[in-house]
């Protein structure tokens, strides 16, 4: 008879948050010592941007957000948050698209009406698109101080 697991696997949490950290590393070798904000460019446009919120000794937060060109407009289309804890050599999602604090599992229904394992789902998405990034060679530039992130695009 087969059981069904009603709690994520910590085991498969932390494979999961093992590779979050190993594909931000192969995207930003000098993560540690990143400040401000550095972004990617796709046909000539910054469309992914990291924003180092902050930096400390054992770990970093970031804001990874994605931006779509829409009739000579961009548009945030995702955004997450990060924790990288660069001791431990994980980084897991901390909140997206302005939901804060996942739990790990939810009763279903809820009032938010999130999926039961929410948080598992959000960063397996991190892991895919991270992964996506490195296999198709995203690479990331540093923006100068001098210039306004929001007026970057036009």
């Amino acid at each position: 008879m087969l059981t069904v697991r009603t709690r994520p696997c910590l085991y498969n949490m932390m494979q999961v948050y093992e590779g979050n950290y190993c594909y931000l590393l192969q995207l930003l070798p000098d993560m540690k010592a990143i400040s401000g904000t550095v972004f990617s460019e796709f046909n000539g446009r910054p469309v992914l941007f990291i924003d180092v919120l902050e930096q400390c000794k054992y770990t970093s937060m970031l804001a990874v957000t994605h931006y779509l060109s829409f009739e000579n407009n961009v548009v945030a289309d995702m955004e997450l948050r990060l924790r990288v804890y660069h001791d431990a050599r994980v980084a897991e999602v901390t909140s997206y698209q302005h939901h804060k604090k996942l739990l790990p599992v939810y009763s279903y229904p809820n009032k938010k009406m999130y999926q039961t394992f929410e948080k598992k789902q959000v960063n397996l998405f991190l892991k895919e698109w991270l992964e996506f990034c490195v296999r198709y060679g995203v690479q990331f530039e540093k923006i100068s101080p001098a210039v306004d992130v929001k007026n970057i695009n036009s």
